[in-house]
Parts: C-alpha cells; structure tokens; sequence
C-alpha cells in the first residue's frame, strides 16, 4: 500500500514466487517515476534479476535487439515469458475514484469501487 500525502494512493501486489518483487517494483515505478496510468504499468516488459542464476530475465515484449545490445554490456539476458500476475488499485483524490489494473497475460480483473 503506497500513501500520498497521508491518503492512500495505489495498492498494488503480484503473485509468482521470486518474481513477485521486481514486478511489484517496476509497476510502482512505472506510475510514479515515468506517470503511466496503472493499466499501462501492470502491462508494460518486465524485466527480472535474483542474483542466482545470474541471469537478466528480459520479457518477451522486449525487442531482440534490446536484448542484444544488454548483452554487448555484459549482462547474461535472456527472453522470458514473464511469471509474476499483477494486480494493482489507484485512488484518484480529485474524482474519488478506485481504478484496478489486472496483468493482461493471465486470467484475472481488478475492480475499484467507490
């Protein structure tokens, strides 16, 4: 649970074992670092990295070619079919509106209600 100026701003979770931070993360990142809307954020290329294997884990939406330049840097990156499932609500304070966000890959809704 993310909190704005002491009122509750988005909630958001994932399920898929070690995967389940680093998706989290990139989708509360996406929306407040790079201002996606939560839909965009839970839909958008993952990428995934546990230290053991060292290995990046890129998400098959990412282009080849971005996986081969990660590569000329040195980084073990290889395409993985992303396995964390994200689910995320937004409170809009101006309208007092909950938007969810269920991950597009899987099978799933989020709701939000006022």
């Amino acid at each position: 649970i993310i909190v704005k100026d002491g009122q509750p701003f988005m909630a958001v979770g994932a399920a898929g074992g070690p995967k389940i931070i680093t998706a989290t993360l990139q989708t509360i990142l996406n929306v407040i670092d790079f201002d996606m809307d939560v839909s965009d954020a839970v839909a958008a290329p993952r990428i995934h990295h546990q230290w053991s294997p060292d290995y990046l884990y890129v998400s098959t939406e990412i282009a080849p070619d971005v996986v081969h330049l990660l590569r000329q840097m040195g980084h073990s990156a290889v395409h993985y079919t992303p396995g964390s499932v994200v689910q995320a609500v937004m409170f809009d304070p101006e309208t007092g509106l909950y938007f969810g966000a269920a991950d597009p890959r899987f099978i799933g809704t989020a709701r939000g209600v006022r």
